[in-house]
């Protein structure tokens, strides 16, 4: 991941919720954590456009080539 951070992270902003911080309680309980790895994807209106519950950087590298594309 911190791969694709470096490569996207001047057009996509990262997030990372920890599970076990109270501090990210809105976040887990707004898109329904309930394991991790989890990835979302999520466009500037705050739609999740997509989800992966384990680590696909491939899969991630092209959804963030496709949203940054506008498709």
């Amino acid at each position: 991941m911190h791969g694709l951070e470096k490569e996207f992270g001047d057009r996509i902003d990262f997030v990372r919720i920890n599970i076990l911080d109270p501090a990210s309680k809105p976040m887990i309980e707004k898109f329904g954590f309930s394991a991790t790895p989890e990835f979302y994807l999520v466009d500037g209106d705050g739609r999740v456009v997509g989800f992966w519950d384990e680590a696909v950087e491939t899969d991630l590298r092209q959804a963030f080539e496709d949203i940054l594309k506008g498709n």
